[in-house]
């Protein structure tokens, strides 16, 4: 009986008519759609954290440079 069980388990689920396979195909296209989409909306995201990142690190080096040169310039005078 245990055989009979895992034959069953592995043979793929088949339509039982061409409307299914229709309906099978309009949801597997808008879900490649759906997923374009959101791989779009992810670059787009990605664009603007890099964009954000940089501006931010930018930002950073010129507060450090400015107090980094002002630790180098006192030790030069010492």
């Amino acid at each position: 009986m245990a055989s009979s069980d895992k034959n069953d388990e592995k043979k793929p689920a088949e339509p039982s008519n061409p409307q299914d396979l229709a309906t099978a195909y309009r949801e597997l296209t808008k879900g490649e759609q759906t997923a374009t989409q959101l791989e779009a909306n992810l670059t787009n995201l990605e664009s603007k954290l890099d964009a954000m990142l940089a501006a931010f690190e930018q930002q950073q080096q010129q507060g450090q440079g400015g107090s980094s040169a002002d630790a180098n310039g006192s030790s030069k005078k010492a």
